[in-house]
């Protein structure tokens, strides 16, 4: 089965969604609140984000189209990628590494 990432905001969360990503929620530099990767989440962790201030909340959704969808949307993705870093030196480590995690964000 396959999945892809979605960056919700909180009241758009709903009990029984999985985290795709680990979340981690801080006060004053202390963790205040974590939840691992693909957690389903409940009523009560929602209310206890809600309660610590969280915003986004990254979730792990199943990705419905099929495997040909996947590789046009890819190939877009990839291409858009290109046309941005267009006038950027991808010999440089620092624009290298940019280029690579962007890429990698947009593959989930």
């Amino acid at each position: 089965m396959n999945y892809h990432l979605r960056y919700l905001p909180l009241p758009d969360v709903t009990e029984g969604m999985v985290l795709g990503a680990p979340l981690i929620l801080t006060e004053k530099g202390v963790i205040s609140f974590s939840l691992p990767e693909v957690h389903l989440l409940t009523e009560t962790n929602l209310q206890q984000m809600k309660v610590r201030h969280a915003e986004f909340v990254c979730v792990r959704e199943e990705d419905t189209r099929s495997d040909d969808e996947r590789a046009n949307a890819w190939a877009q993705t990839e291409a858009r990628l290109q046309r941005i870093f267009r006038a950027a030196d991808l010999r440089q480590p620092v624009m290298a590494n940019l280029y690579e995690a962007v890429r990698a964000y947009r593959r989930t």
